[in-house]
């Protein structure tokens, strides 16, 4: 499997690169964690000039037509940054269960989210859950009218349109200012904008036939949960960077304390799990289908990202673990990333289902 990058998809990560250095710093990072919104819709609006929220989505639908590969690209070059956007939960995630599941009426709503004026969120995990991959109960009538609660909803008050999953499993579309509808922030561990939505009695229109957004919605974790693992691809290689630059420049006995062997060890054992990771993710956006590329690189990602962010803080010592340093903005999103999609006890056990184990 050659997993090297076209020319063209070169391009798109330098330029990625290029934008998001103009567009974003550390410190927007932490202000961001401070704003209401959790996010700048100004850098919202230039990411669809540049046609990252309608890549992967057909032409017909206003988008550039682009594979899930691409959107991975994108997504690692944000981590880099540690931007904060609803591009996941818009492009990543609802854009495809609209298209999907969508009647043509409803795929209205493509072409707004090519063109970055609506964000849209999916409302899944419910209380007493463990991951995203339990069952729905919320109630909903034939009519789509819901009652209930959701749980870490992203940029729910920002939303244009909120997908909920209800028994079934079934999708409901409720578009912004339906009544009915209530978010409360809550305080989370990666600093970022997730709220408890409380449905009370709010109507909204199926999306798709009742009952039939199982296979959609299975679709749409893997999703997900691959374009996780990319971002936090990107905030691992800006750590093992700043590792690498901190062993370079602390100076003890005399010397820079990358010349010592056990720190080298691990700035070395950062590169070796990364590369691994990132070819993993690669493969598991190439082949999303298949849930053996999926699973392998979630069960393996979670386990690696604890080691590279175990090291990187080890090199810097008690520098890193002060707020005052930026390597704390990234191990926080790590640890929530591998909280976010489920135990590596469950993808290791469907990584030995799909081998037949």
């Amino acid at each position: 499997m050659d997993l090297t990058l076209t020319a063209e998809q070169e391009m798109l990560v330098e330029a990625a690169r290029r934008f998001l250095a103009r567009a974003w710093s550390l410190a927007d990072t932490r202000a961001a964690e401070r704003d209401p919104r959790g996010f700048r819709p100004d850098v919202w609006r230039a990411m669809a000039g540049l046609g990252w929220q309608g890549m992967a989505l057909p032409a017909a639908s206003g988008g550039g037509g682009l594979g899930f590969v691409e959107t991975i690209l994108v997504l690692e070059e944000m981590g880099r940054a540690l931007l904060p956007s609803p591009f996941l939960p818009t492009a990543v995630l609802c854009g495809p269960l609209i298209l999907a599941l969508g009647s043509e009426a409803q795929r209205r709503w493509l072409p707004r989210i090519a063109a970055g004026e609506m964000v849209a969120t999916l409302a899944l995990v419910e209380p007493g859950w463990r991951d995203p991959w339990g069952t729905p109960a919320l109630a909903a009538d034939g009519g789509g009218r819901l009652t209930g609660r959701k749980l870490f909803v992203p940029f729910a008050p920002d939303a244009d349109l909120l997908l909920v999953a209800a028994a079934g499993p079934s999708l409901i579309a409720l578009e912004r200012g339906a009544a009915g509808v209530a978010a409360t922030r809550l305080a989370t561990l990666g600093g970022d904008p997730v709220y408890e939505v409380v449905l009370d009695g709010a109507q909204g229109e199926p999306l798709g036939a009742p009952g039939g957004a199982g296979p959609a919605l299975a679709r749409a974790l893997d999703r997900g949960a691959v374009a996780t693992l990319a971002y936090m691809v990107g905030a691992a290689e800006r750590a093992l960077e700043m590792t690498v630059d901190h062993a370079s420049t602390r100076v003890q006995f005399g010397r820079p304390i990358g010349s010592f062997q056990a720190v080298a060890h691990r700035c070395a054992d950062m590169r070796t799990d990364l590369d691994a990771l990132r070819h993993l993710v690669y493969q598991a956006a190439w082949r999303l289908e298949a849930p053996l590329a999926v699973s392998a690189a979630l069960a393996y990602g979670s386990e690696a990202l604890r080691r590279i962010f175990m090291h990187a803080h080890q090199v810097h010592g008690a520098i890193g673990f002060s707020t005052e340093h930026d390597l704390h903005l990234f191990t926080r999103r790590a640890k929530a990333a591998e909280l976010q999609w489920g135990s590596p006890a469950r993808h290791h056990e469907r990584v030995a289902q799909a081998m037949g184990l």
